[in-house]
């Protein structure tokens, strides 16, 4: 393909709809996607990484951890800054050094910001039941209703979901052509770490699924 050829009752029930939840979570989907149906028949290798931020720390984090999420679909991927110093490349300068090192694609990622919502979570109340046996339960059905107790309530509450989006772009080397581009919004849910992964996430999943990754 295009880069070569996921008191007990109460604290078990709490724990237990905790780990669902985080198991089934996905916190990053793409919103929009594109891929050129001609360009994207090339017989293409490799892919120079690029990640536009505003710190150098962070474009470096990017790049590295996209690379590195590649390289386990056997992808040659490099990030730049291993080989651009600068943060501002040329357009002339990328291409030059992707020519250089034989990488037929440039992978460009930007950040565009994040947007704040507010969102309430209604109380929910969690419930048991434990048997109840009453004089004519031998009798029949009828006799065995059962009692419902709580086990857990959580409160209602207002929570705030940060959303961050990500546009990525995959041109040809040789003549610059666009062949794949991604939008991406992530809602924070942890560190930052935890955010690149889950956008690097949907991104690959979105390359998967447009036919550019085995």
């Amino acid at each position: 393909m295009i880069f070569c050829s996921y008191r007990w009752a109460r604290h078990t029930l709490v724990s237990l709809l905790a780990v669902l939840l985080i198991g089934c979570s996905n916190n990053s989907t793409i919103t929009r996607s594109y891929v050129d149906p001609v360009l994207k028949k090339l017989d293409l290798d490799g892919v120079l990484i690029i990640g536009v931020a505003q710190q150098r720390s962070s474009r470096i984090k990017f790049e590295d951890a996209f690379a590195k999420a590649l390289a386990r679909y056997n992808v040659r991927a490099v990030a730049s800054h291993t080989l651009l110093s600068q943060d501002k490349a040329t357009a002339e300068e990328v291409v030059a050094v992707a020519q250089a090192n034989n990488l037929d694609t440039i992978l460009v990622t930007r950040y565009m910001g994040a947007m704040s919502q507010d969102v309430y979570h209604p109380g929910t109340i969690y419930y048991g039941v434990t048997p109840a046996y009453g004089a004519g339960y031998h009798n029949g059905f009828p006799g065995y209703y059962g009692h419902a107790y709580e086990v857990a309530y959580q409160q209602p509450v207002w929570t705030t979901n940060t959303t961050h989006t990500l546009v990525s772009d995959l041109y040809v080397t040789e003549s610059r052509e666009h062949l794949w581009q991604a939008v991406s919004d992530t809602i924070q849910a942890g560190s930052a770490d935890k955010l690149r992964h889950d956008a690097i996430g949907s991104l690959i999943g979105n390359l998967k699924d447009e036919g550019l990754l085995d």
